[in-house]
């Protein structure tokens, strides 16, 4: 069998995203607002609050930085190819855990000789709708042959 032609998509800025992480920063300093605790510990876990969600717009959703991930190349066979703000590529497979999703897709993965996996948080504005849509079909039906049989006969 025939693998399908590898998708390359460039990660832009995503106002979704940061629309997100501010809303759940905000959420998470009312609920700490809330809580019986002393003014300078619920200060300190505030701003703790902020700092995450400051790298987190800056890294995850503004695409800034050397953790960044600015482009993916996914091969028909899960492996994926990670470009990061630093310029460095990391090689890896794609876990059966990834989620796609009309609104989001998230490609949990793990690179090679990692011990641990990461994962990469897709939003529709991150891209063309078309690139979207052909990292999405190349992620549901891309298959590994080491952990996948083939695919039933269509005949």
């Amino acid at each position: 069998m025939r693998l399908p032609p590898a998708v390359h998509v460039s990660l832009a800025p995503s106002r979704l995203a940061v629309a997100f992480v501010v809303g759940m920063a905000l959420g998470s300093c009312v609920v700490l607002a809330t809580l019986p605790f002393d003014p300078v510990l619920m200060a300190f876990a505030m701003l703790v609050v902020v700092i995450w969600a400051g790298d987190r717009v800056f890294v995850v959703a503004l695409r800034r930085g050397p953790r960044a991930t600015l482009a993916l190349w996914l091969t028909g066979d899960r492996m994926l190819v990670v470009r990061s703000g630093d310029g460095g590529l990391t090689a890896g497979h794609v876990r059966s855990s990834s989620y796609l999703g009309a609104r989001v897709t998230t490609i949990v993965w793990r690179p090679d000789g990692a011990r641990f996996s990461r994962a990469e948080w897709i939003l529709p504005d991150m891209l063309p709708a078309e690139d979207f849509r052909q990292l999405r079909v190349l992620l549901r039906y891309g298959r590994s042959e080491d952990a996948q049989a083939s695919p039933a006969s269509q005949a």
